[in-house]
């Protein structure tokens, strides 16, 4: 099951972080329809990067793809 880190910016887009990789979003709908074509059968876990667990994902080394 891939794990995807998601950062909502308002009135910026999404940041989604992927197993793979990082993507930008420009807004919900768009997110959800690539989340449907790539992921339609599979499951997935979103997590919501926050202010509280960003530094813990940090040492998790989330971000480390990027």
């Amino acid at each position: 099951m891939d794990v995807i880190y998601i950062d909502n910016e308002p009135r910026v887009g999404i940041n989604a972080y992927f197993p793979w990789g990082h993507h930008f979003f420009n807004n919900q709908s768009q997110f959800e329809a690539y989340m449907a074509i790539h992921y339609r059968h599979d499951v997935y876990q979103l997590v919501l990067i926050t202010d509280e667990n960003y530094q813990e994902l940090l040492f998790k080394g989330v971000f480390h793809a990027i």
